[in-house]
């Protein structure tokens, strides 16, 4: 117990003072995943089982461990009582990587100073940020501490009990992130350098127990990546493999202040097993990354995904300063490595703060304050070299003191940089648009006002504004998010769904009286201005361009269109018509009113219409057309809607490259309304 209070008072410590910091948080910033999670986690709470479902369907993701944990804070809360929580709850468990980073080191030097450094240097650098959203690398960070403190155990003792351990933490981390797989390379390349194959039989059989597991999971036609399987795909060694290497370890090694980098990759450099371990470790982490974002990255280095390597320099780095020894030749290593990453890194600039590299905070500054790129990497580049010779006449000057102050200076360095990367968090708004530490639930979360967080919504996207595509994409995003109640999604398959395959949608179709293929229990929500169809009910509440109907069961459609663009404008020289069908139980002919509504492009003065046998012209404002149909018993009602004339209008936002292409068209319908008032026989 002696051993542990340090690190315990450590974490408790840091925890406090960062869940202070993410507690201030109170909107999401990370889309599609911070949804993504949640879901899960709702879907814990919803459903009462550790099973990944989004939308009711058993979904392949294998990182499960964060949204159980999420689970406990999102049940029977609102989801803005929740987020809180989590926020404060993600600053606890991501420090508390401090617990397993003071062991490791105390492990290696048997120094309690040095632990301390190292379990600090562990919890302030720049991607502690990443606590203040809803992600798996909350978990996944000490996660990936703890496999490395179980791997260095059975690494250093061999024997069947320290083999289940390590095998056990490791499962650990791969539910906390399925990117993390590749440990299970790095233990066995460290204890094949150690050279201690015998003393593992049980290692052995475990994995070749899940070898046994992958092949049957395989061979019935899945991933065993889960939601990450396409990430396979492709030449895992494409030729921009090697740039992009260095590159990667620049980024960690900037995001650690440097020194840390060059003392503990120069202590790397050699057998001692921890070495070996954190040397596989490292290499096998940046060479997944390396590829992953070459293939499916854009070429941006990523570092949200490379982070976990930081702690191994930072124990590395506490274990050069206890006991203090100058290096010598080693230096050159790291010093090689650096110089290299920084003269291609690509330090790119973005507007706000990028979660997928947190790091990028300070490339806005180097590059305009330094002459743009070239000035900002030889900056980075002459920082290195100097920082080299700080190491090596600190050493000189000050003997076993140099040690006190490298590790003072590096803790000041990187703490420096992570209270930047808050800052520029909290200073410029979130990518939703809005400050994010303002709480919009009061006006986001009206659907759990208006049902209650327990009752069941199915929501049709559509879009709300014209060619906006993200502002509509944002729009159903912030409707799910913060809405408990919308469990389900639905709609035309390939149109308006903005989100991954991750989310589940359901696909609509109609028979020829408008009866639909599925009925969910609970509620339907549309957008006021879906033109493809209207799902029969009661009108509950219009909010927020949407209504919320309860609907009749079996579900039917009492309306739909062809013949239109998918968002509602009308197509050159092609007619629309717009289907009216019976309802249940009539028995003869009867006469039904239906309104048209239409706006006209923008720049367009004037642009003549025809709706059944009424003929309008819309001008500057929306012009609403009344006209009357006859329905037949078991046949729609069919109203045809022709334009005279076509010129440009916005993009069709159903996809992101749709929403670049230009295209045409005659007049937007902005509205659709069937009376419910049923007329005499016609």
């Amino acid at each position: 117990m002696t051993r542990l209070w340090p690190p315990l008072a450590l974490w408790l410590v840091c925890a406090a003072i960062l869940g202070t910091v993410t507690g201030r948080v109170a909107d999401w910033f990370v889309m599609t995943d911070e949804l993504l999670y949640e879901r899960l986690a709702l879907s814990v709470d919803h459903l009462h089982s550790p099973i990944p479902h989004v939308h009711g369907v058993v979904v392949g993701s294998i990182n499960q461990l964060y949204p159980l944990l999420l689970a406990a804070v999102f049940a029977s809360r609102s989801v803005e009582q929740g987020l809180h929580f989590a926020h404060v709850l993600n600053a606890l468990v991501m420090v508390s990587a401090a617990i397993p980073a003071y062991l490791l080191t105390l492990r290696i030097t048997r120094s309690t100073w040095a632990s301390v450094i190292a379990a600090l240097l562990t919890v302030a650098v720049p991607w502690v940020v990443l606590s203040s959203f809803l992600l798996t690398e909350v978990v996944a960070y000490p996660a990936f501490l703890w496999a490395l403190l179980a791997f260095h155990v059975t690494l250093t003792k061999p024997s069947p009990r320290n083999d289940l351990l390590a095998s056990l933490a490791l499962v650990v981390a791969v539910l906390a992130r399925t990117q993390l797989v590749v440990l299970a390379l790095a233990l066995p390349s460290a204890i094949l350098i150690v050279g201690s194959l015998r003393s593992h039989r049980t290692l052995w059989a475990v994995y070749a127990v899940g070898a046994v597991i992958g092949l049957g999971v395989v061979v019935t036609g899945h991933n065993v990546l889960g939601t990450y399987g396409s990430t396979t795909s492709g030449n895992p060694l494409p030729a921009d493999l090697v740039p992009a290497f260095f590159s990667h370890l620049a980024a960690v090694a900037v995001g650690l202040g440097i020194l840390p980098f060059v003392i503990g990759g120069a202590w790397l450099v050699r057998r001692d097993p921890f070495a070996v371990l954190g040397s596989a470790t490292v290499l096998l982490l940046t060479l997944e990354v390396s590829s992953y974002d070459v293939r499916f990255g854009g070429g941006i280095v990523r570092d949200r995904y490379i982070f976990y390597i930081a702690p191994v320099f930072a124990i590395a780095f506490a274990a050069a300063l206890s006991p203090w020894r100058r290096p010598g030749w080693q230096l050159a290593v790291p010093l090689a490595v650096l110089v290299l990453g920084l003269a291609l890194a690509p330090l790119p600039v973005f507007e706000k703060f990028n979660v997928d590299t947190p790091v990028s905070v300070i490339d806005g500054y180097l590059r305009r304050e330094l002459g743009g790129l070239s000035g900002a990497r030889t900056f980075l580049v002459v920082v290195s070299v100097v920082a080299v010779a700080l190491v090596v006449e600190t050493g000189v000057l000050l003997g076993q003191r140099a040690a006190l102050v490298l590790a003072v200076l590096a803790l000041v360095l990187v703490t420096a940089e992570t209270g930047y990367a808050f800052e520029r968090l909290f200073r410029i708004d979130g990518t939703a648009g809005r400050p994010i530490t303002v709480d919009p639930s009061h006006d986001l979360a009206w659907l759990d006002r208006a049902v209650g967080r327990t009752a069941g919504v199915t929501f049709f996207p559509f879009p709300t504004i014209a060619g906006d595509y993200f502002t509509d994409a944002a729009y159903w995003w912030d409707l799910e998010f913060w809405n408990a109640s919308a469990r389900w999604s639905a709609g035309i398959p390939g149109t308006f769904e903005w989100t991954p395959s991750t989310f589940p949608k359901q696909a609509l179709r109609l028979d020829r009286l408008g009866r639909a293929n599925f009925s969910n229990a609970g509620y339907v929500l549309q957008a006021v201005g879906d033109t493809r169809f209207h799902i029969a009910g009661t009108v509950l509440t219009n909010n927020r361009r949407a209504f919320l109907v309860k609907p009749e069961q079996p579900w039917r459609a009492d309306w739909s269109t062809t013949g239109l663009y998918d968002d509602g404008w009308t197509r050159p020289g092609a007619t629309a018509v717009v289907h009216v069908y019976p309802y249940p139980g009539q028995k003869k002919r009867v006469l039904r009113q239906v309104q048209v509504s239409a706006f006209a492009p923008e720049g367009v003065a004037s642009r003549r219409f025809t709706v059944g046998s009424t003929q309008a012209v819309v001008r500057d404002n929306e012009v609403t057309v009344p006209v009357d149909v006859c329905v037949p018993r078991n046949a729609p009602g069919n109203i045809v809607v022709r334009v005279d004339g076509e010129s440009s209008i916005p993009p069709d936002v159903r996809d992101i490259a749709s929403a670049a292409r230009p295209r045409t068209g005659g007049i937007q319908i902005s509205r659709i309304y069937l009376s419910g008032q049923v007329d005499r026989r016609c």
